[in-house]
Parts: C-alpha cells; sequence; structure tokens
C-alpha cells in the first residue's frame, strides 16, 4: 500500500484531487522574476496578520524595560514591518509551494529568505532605537525559522492561501491544530522511516 509522504500535497479539499506538474524551483523563481506583480496579487494579509500576532509581543517585551512609550514604539515598528514582509513572503511561499527538489525549495524557503529578512527587520529596528534588539532578533529568527517551514507545510495542504487557491480564514484557522500536529509529528516520523529503511538495507547487505 502507497502512503502519502508529509510533504506531498494532499488533494484540494473542495473538490476531486488534482495532479500537479513538478515543477523545478528555479523555473518557478524565473517565473516570479519575470512576473512579479504576482506579489501584489497573492500579497498574504493570512501569513501577515499571524506572523504579527507571534513576533509583536517579542519586541513589546523587549523594549518594556524602557517603559511603554518604547514598548509600543517597537511593538509598531514590528507590526508595521511584519504586515508587509511576511504578506510578501507569503506570496512568495504560496508561488514557490511546489517547487522540486524540495529540499532545495525548504532551504530556500526557510533559510535563505527568513534571513534576509532578518536582517532589514534588524536593520530597521536599529535605526528606530529599539532596546535589547540583540536578543529579540534571536528570539525572532527562530520563530521566522520554524514558522516558514510551518506555513509551507500548511500551504502544501490548502491552508493559509489566498487568491482562486484560497478558502475562508475561519476554516484554515480550525485546520491549524490539526496541522501543526502534523507538522511537529512530521520530523520524528521521517526519522523513524529513514532508520528502518537504512537498517533494512544493512540487514539485506548482511544477509546477501
Amino acid at each position: 500500500m502507497h502512503h502519502t509522504s508529509d510533504l506531498e500535497t494532499n488533494p484540494n479539499r473542495n473538490g476531486p484531487p488534482e495532479t500537479t506538474a513538478v515543477r523545478s524551483l528555479p523555473a518557478l523563481l524565473s517565473g516570479l522574476i519575470r512576473h512579479p506583480s504576482r506579489f501584489l496579487v497573492l500579497w498574504n494579509w493570512k501569513s501577515a496578520l499571524l506572523s504579527t500576532i507571534l513576533r509583536g509581543p517579542i519586541f513589546l517585551v523587549a523594549g518594556a524595560r524602557q517603559g511603554w512609550n518604547a514598548a509600543f514604539a517597537a511593538l509598531l515598528t514590528e507590526s508595521i514591518f511584519c504586515a508587509v514582509s511576511a504578506g510578501f513572503y507569503g506570496a512568495m511561499v504560496q508561488s514557490l509551494k511546489d517547487g522540486e527538489p524540495q529540499w532545495l525549495t525548504g532551504v530556500f524557503l526557510a533559510g535563505v529568505i527568513p534571513v534576509v529578512f532578518q536582517v532589514l527587520e534588524y536593520l530597521l529596528h536599529w535605526f528606530r532605537g529599539t532596546p535589547h534588539l540583540r536578543i529579540a532578533e534571536i528570539v525572532s529568527l527562530f520563530v521566522s525559522a520554524i514558522s516558514a517551514l510551518f506555513n509551507w507545510y500548511a500551504m502544501r495542504r490548502g491552508t493559509l492561501l489566498v487568491g482562486g487557491e484560497g478558502g475562508s480564514f475561519g476554516g484554515d484557522l480550525r485546520r491549524l491544530p490539526r496541522l501543526l500536529f502534523g507538522f511537529l509529528a512530521s520530523l520524528p516520523r521521517r526519522i523513524v522511516t529513514k532508520t528502518i529503511l537504512v537498517s533494512s538495507k544493512c540487514l539485506d547487505g548482511s544477509l546477501g
């Protein structure tokens, strides 16, 4: 019996299964460069809202020791940055979510792009004079990496999408707990699967 991989795209939840053509990551990136308007069309307000909710409190707490004025200034700065950057990042994830090879797509979406945004975020808060910025950025970087992986995982399963592919935000929120559980369980499950495969190969080799 064939079991669907954790990283394979699930069937469309509102219709029959669809076959998605395998597309290389460079080809998808080339398409985004040729058609930058896609970033505006697919600006992902869902990702922007969730990112603000997750990361805003980090900078609110970081600025609290300097008084509420500093804390709210840091929160406002982060909220504006998240509203812009996370929306465009969500558009990129939605455009590249089915890129192949998957490992390269994962590195690009969860490693390269978040680091670029973190540098921009650091410069913005440094210019604004946010206190305890180094600690806040370390926490923010960790949250960004995990949330980037989860965004990719969720979007490949038809959640947190906008435009023609997207569903209602309420429906997405109802699916998030189950997706979060699946996301957290996917890594141990993959490790166990790999361990079993390696053990089987070693056993076959010893018997042969």
